[in-house]
């Protein structure tokens, strides 16, 4: 028996082309790193850049401008904040914070005034009951609810509804939580 190897079935790698192949993704794939190093760099010195004349900016609208009197200066200033604080307000979702309230409010409660206080989160509610104990359930569902929080009676008064009868007139404060 003779065994004979045909060569021409064999599989031969040519490693020149491979080594040169790989020689090639190397090389782009450090041109491509370099690439992005420079820009990370460019991008840090650019923001650095940009913060320096963003202090400047800033520094020079904290001081007065020379040809305006400290009263005008003043006087503007207290518009600005004025306005700032007109603006944050309209940032408020009215129906969201509406919807709160009547979702804890109870039969036999009518809110007379809902007032924002210091804080965006501050309010101080006004209103009235037919009893007592119908503001103290009020307080009980504006306690359980994971809306509100630092919930305090600030007053209440018995008052004469006329024919209708007598009723509670309170005041509580609260924090709306988000």
């Amino acid at each position: 028996m003779r065994f004979t190897i045909n060569l021409a079935t064999r599989t031969f790698l040519d490693h020149r082309l491979l080594n040169r192949l790989a020689y090639c993704i190397i090389t782009l794939l450090l041109v491509i790193a370099g690439w992005n190093v420079s820009r990370v760099s460019s991008n840090i010195g650019e923001q650095s850049r940009l913060s320096a004349e963003i202090a400047t900016i800033e520094s020079r609208f904290g001081t007065k401008p020379s040809d305006i009197s400290e009263s005008d200066f003043s006087r503007q200033k207290v518009r600005i904040r004025f306005y700032n604080e007109i603006i944050e307000r309209k940032n408020t979702n009215w129906i969201n914070l509406l919807e709160l309230f009547e979702n804890v409010t109870p039969e036999g409660i009518s809110l007379a005034s809902l007032s924002p206080g210091k804080g965006h989160e501050d309010w101080k509610l006004d209103g009235r009951a037919r009893s007592f104990k119908v503001v103290q359930q009020y307080l009980e569902k504006l306690e359980a609810s994971k809306n509100f929080s630092n919930i305090l009676l600030l007053s209440h008064q018995n008052f004469d509804a006329g024919e209708k009868g007598r009723g509670v007139q309170f005041s509580i404060s609260c924090k709306v939580v988000n």
